[in-house]
């Protein structure tokens, strides 16, 4: 039924339909009239069109946005702001429910206000008739009262248009010198431990007198808990170890609640720590492990997990009482969802968007509500508070740098921030693990018959990073910092030269071969390499949100994120087109084929003339490297087990295989009838302080 009147109430409103404004009905004499925006003054006179009845979030969409329009996102955000205007509860809500799967339905009655008729009686008129020379005195008197009253507003209004632009200018300065002011500079690391093997995920404690963190000792793949007293230096170290262990938090002053994986359990535990190391209390279960996926707060315990049906990432609350909630549900075409951090009923998290981009996220924690803050073209992994508005937030490897919430600015480090992990901030030094990401090395994977093992042998060897392999017919090309900055090197297999001589420290992606050319991807465009001026010279404009290329028959193909989720795209004689929608990561097939993964499924498609093709094949993109998979003329192989065994499914006989790997790896590279990884090397990690410079 449509309400015709203009004037109704509902719950404790009155509203003027007709311009969108809302009344409280306990309102004083001089009442606040909240008037909506126009987006959200359609959606509540659509939902009070639709009273009592179940509307789908397409019907919504088609009667307020349009056909077509809109998205689900825009649509969420503007649910979101109505509850808040009108003061509702997703979890107990007053007006509008929430039906699983179903839509939306108002609850609320809702009543038409009769507005009392207009009195059209006159006073009678008791005053002297005037002359017209009187009259004409009386109207200059009153033109010349209204122009001084005019000049007097305007110069009211000016003044205080003046003044607010003063403040608001002042306040901006204000800002911006006080955070200018605030960071620091740090000139020298500290080390704080000192043990044999890795560590990670420092913990302090509220006093200061305890260092918690994790360990693995050289030759072990497990990890274990160790505390150090400070300043003392002396540790204890757990007994108990874990697969793989989260950071963890303070639950009491001396018990700790993390997330451990242990086999392919995902379990919370509870620990007490001191004063000396007790058993693990188990508490619930999860379904993925996420390393920075939690917090603790007077409500409990929030957490982020993974719905198992369909992937998508979700954040739960867990109180004392055992009792679980779900709260947030995130879009399925992220990759997920990680780095947790909550301070009152705000939390804010990383979403990564893809392989390599992610956004800040911002969760209203009582409306149970999100949305995007900023975006980040670089695969965020580090997250943690720098004062009261203000965020750390790190790219892999790169300076730290401080997000301001107030104004959206970032500020960069200086470059003893540069490689740093699992950084946290006490009196503005900070606590960190160093260094944050390990040497790569390449190898070639080769069968020995003897052994019946499949062994890496070096190859190129230094002792700096090697990556990006590229394999022709009689030539190898990769990118090695053996030389300081990363550059272009060539080999034949026996003598290696360096190629390029870049001035600058370039992100360089992949590197593929593409109309006869070398081509490199660096920042979301390609450019082929000329190494007859040794420079880089631009094939392609940046190509926003794309992620994984690959050529394949003379054809260039890559996967690309955006508004409308993931899709494949095709450079083929200098023209685009769009293939397919839904695909994260895409290799080349066998008999022109190509090979591609989905984002809502975890078994590899096969596409060849217009057809989708389910292979035998699981590989799930949201906790898999993109590199992690590399498909050759015989058969496709990838990693699994975090990178310790080699699979292979044959094109022909449709088998499968499986191998034990001798090194964990986490790329796979195939070409010239070989196949080569690329895996981290061996080293040491430590924890350490940085303290800020003292002033002068």
């Amino acid at each position: 039924m449509q309400h015709t009147a203009d004037y109704l109430t509902f719950g404790q409103w009155r509203y003027l339909r007709t311009i969108g404004q809302l009344q409280p009905l306990s309102a004083s004499a001089d009442p606040e009239v909240l008037t909506l925006e126009p987006r959200l003054h359609k959606l509540l006179n659509f939902f009070l069109d639709h009273k009592d009845l179940v509307v789908s979030r397409e019907q919504i969409l088609s009667g307020v946005w349009g056909e077509g329009l809109g998205s689900d996102e825009s649509l969420t955000r503007a649910i979101a702001a109505l509850r808040r205007a009108l003061q509702d509860s997703r979890v107990e809500p007053t007006y509008i429910a929430t039906l699983s799967k179903k839509g939306y339905c108002w609850l609320a009655p809702v009543a038409a206000v009769d507005l009392p008729p207009v009195s059209h009686t006159a006073e009678p008129d008791t005053a002297a008739p005037l002359d017209l020379l009187s009259t004409q005195h009386a109207i200059d008197s009153w033109h010349s009262g209204k122009k001084s009253k005019l000049k007097r507003i305007r110069y009211i209004w000016f003044s205080t248009l003046v003044l607010l632009l003063f403040s608001l200018s002042f306040a901006l300065l204000v800002i911006k010198m006080n955070e200018k002011a605030t960071l620091p500079r740090y000139l020298q690391v500290t080390p704080v431990s000192a043990l044999d093997g890795k560590e990670q995920t420092p913990l302090l404690s509220s006093d200061q007198s305890l260092l918690l963190f994790q360990h693995q000792l050289p030759n072990e793949s497990n990890w274990r808990w160790v505390a150090q007293q400070l300043p003392s230096m002396q540790s204890r170290r757990d007994e108990q170890t874990f697969q793989q262990l989260s950071q963890p938090h303070w639950d009491k002053a001396n018990q700790i609640i993390f997330r451990a994986q242990q086999q392919q359990d995902c379990v919370f535990w509870r620990k007490t720590v001191k004063p000396q190391f007790s058993a693990a209390t188990p508490l619930f279960s999860c379904h993925q492990f996420i390393a920075a996926g939690q917090a603790i707060t007077a409500d409990g315990l929030y957490w982020l997990d993974l719905d198992p049906a369909t992937g998508q990432s979700q954040l739960w609350l867990w109180q004392q009482d055992s009792s679980q909630r779900l709260l947030m549900q995130f879009p399925a075409w992220w990759r997920g969802v990680s780095h947790l951090i909550v301070r009152d009923k705000t939390a804010y998290a990383l979403a990564q968007l893809g392989y390599s981009r992610s956004s800040l996220i911002e969760l209203d924690l009582t409306d149970s509500d999100w949305k995007l803050i900023a975006d980040f073209d670089f695969s965020a992994n580090q997250l943690t508070w720098w004062g009261e508005h203000d965020l750390l937030v790190n790219k892999s490897a790169h300076q730290l740098q401080v997000l301001s919430l107030r104004t959206g600015n970032s500020r960069v480090f200086g470059e003893m921030t540069f490689n740093l992990a699992d950084s946290s901030v006490w009196k503005q030094s900070l606590l960190a693990v160093y260094p944050a990401q390990a040497v790569t090395d390449l190898r070639q994977l080769q069968w020995q018959e003897q052994s019946s093992h499949i062994v890496a042998l070096p190859f190129v060897e230094s002792n700096r990073s090697e990556s990006l392999l590229l394999v022709l017919q009689d030539q190898y090309f990769f990118v090695s910092d053996r030389s300081g900055l990363p550059q272009l090197w060539r080999s034949d297999g026996q003598n290696t030269q360096q190629i390029s001589h870049f001035k600058t420290q370039l992100a360089i992606q992949q590197l593929l071969w593409f109309g006869g050319k070398l081509v490199l991807l660096i920042d979301r465009q390609l450019f082929e390499y000329s190494s007859a001026q040794d420079e880089l010279l631009p094939l392609t404009e940046i190509l926003p949100g794309s992620e994984r290329f690959v050529v394949c028959n003379d054809a260039l193909y890559w996967t690309s994120y955006g508004q409308k989720g993931w899709a494949l795209h095709q450079l083929e004689q200098a023209k685009v087109s769009q293939l397919l929608t839904d695909i994260v990561n895409v290799q080349c097939g066998p008999d022109q084929s190509l090979v591609v993964q989905q984002q809502d499924s975890s078994y590899l498609k096969q596409w060849q003339q217009g057809q989708l093709m389910t292979l035998p094949v699981q590989i799930n993109w949201r906790t898999t490297p993109a590199e992690a998979w590399a498909s050759t003329e015989t058969g496709l192989y990838w990693l699994s087990d975090k990178g310790s065994e080699l699979n292979y499914y044959d094109w022909n006989t449709k088998q499968q295989q499986q191998w034990p790997l001798s090194e964990a790896a986490h790329a796979l590279i195939a070409g010239k009838g070989a196949l080569f990884t690329e895996q981290f090397r061996v080293q040491d990690t430590d924890i350490v302080w940085l303290h800020p410079e003292p002033d002068l």
